[in-house]
């Protein structure tokens, strides 16, 4: 038999009434659920904030300190630079002393001894005492010899007495006579009007760059040329060597970090560039304005 269907009503309208129930509880469970996870969110966002603003502290007090660090260290290169520049202004005048000593006492003395040599070759009488006498004097030349070159390695009289330019070319006939390298100088005419501290580093700088080739370069031939740009002394040192194939400024060879150091404390410019087996470029710029009075008032000297 079929139900009435007033029944079915009643039946209908019992189940809208459960699941009108369920949905009312599971929106009252989902409400309670969002409100705390609302107030877990709340507490999670104020945790979060707090330790953000703590990090925030600890970075600009992290940042202070660098800076504090950073201008003491500022402080500390620029006292080591005016100290490396007294220690080099101390060793040109040192060297110097030394070299004029070499010259005027040693060098003095050799000379007067192979006179006095010459003079008993003549008044001896047995070939043998003269065969002694001529071997001593070859000796005292040979010694005499040796004492100027090192004279000249160590601080070149034609250094401050001719200049830079004539000083340059000494040293590049001396290293192509010795090591039979094919050395071309290309220099300008006459001479900068710098004092003797700031010709003595250019020196010392071009003299380190060539033993460098003589010792690693396996050049055959270098291009030395000296020229003036807009105010400035430039000196190329270019070779035809094996060169090297790291980064030219994470190039870490003491000679070259020493040039490198002396340029900077004059206000100048070194850079090295090389490519493997191509060989290698050295420049040098200096500014023509440069004195030993000017360097005291900049704190380099």
């Amino acid at each position: 038999m079929h139900k009435k269907p007033e029944n079915n009503l009643n039946d209908y309208s019992k189940e809208l009434g459960c699941l009108s129930e369920n949905y009312s509880s599971q929106t009252k469970n989902a409400e309670g659920e969002l409100r705390n996870y609302g107030k877990d969110l709340e507490e999670l966002i104020k945790e979060r904030t707090l330790e953000l603003i703590e990090a925030n502290e600890n970075l600009q007090i992290e940042i202070k300190v660098r800076k504090e660090v950073e201008k003491k260290l500022l402080v500390y290169q620029k006292q080591l630079q005016f100290l490396s520049s007294q220690i080099l202004l101390i060793e040109e005048r040192e060297k110097r002393r030394i070299a004029s000593e070499l010259h005027d006492c040693i060098g003095q003395t050799l000379a007067l001894t192979k006179i006095k040599l010459g003079l008993l070759g003549k008044l001896s009488e047995s070939e043998e005492s003269k065969k002694i006498v001529d071997e001593t004097i070859q000796l005292v030349e040979e010694t005499i010899k040796g004492t100027r070159t090192l004279t000249f390695e160590i601080s070149p009289p034609i250094l401050y007495e001719l200049g830079l330019r004539q000083a340059v070319q000494w040293l590049v006939d001396q290293f192509s006579e010795q090591h039979g390298i094919t050395i071309r100088l290309e220099k300008y005419e006459g001479d900068i009007s710098s004092d003797n501290t700031i010709r003595f580093i250019l020196f010392q700088a071009v003299r380190e760059l060539l033993i460098n080739i003589v010792k690693h370069a396996k050049a055959t031939g270098v291009d030395v040329t000296m020229s003036l740009v807009n105010d400035n002394l430039k000196i190329v040192i270019e070779d035809n060597g094996i060169g090297f194939s790291d980064d030219a400024k994470a190039y870490t060879g003491y000679g070259l970090f020493n040039i490198r150091e002396r340029i900077n404390h004059i206000n100048g410019h070194f850079e090295v560039k090389s490519i493997h087996s191509r060989g290698t470029r050295a420049t040098i710029m200096v500014p023509l304005d440069l004195s030993e009075k000017n360097l005291y008032r900049r704190g380099h000297l």
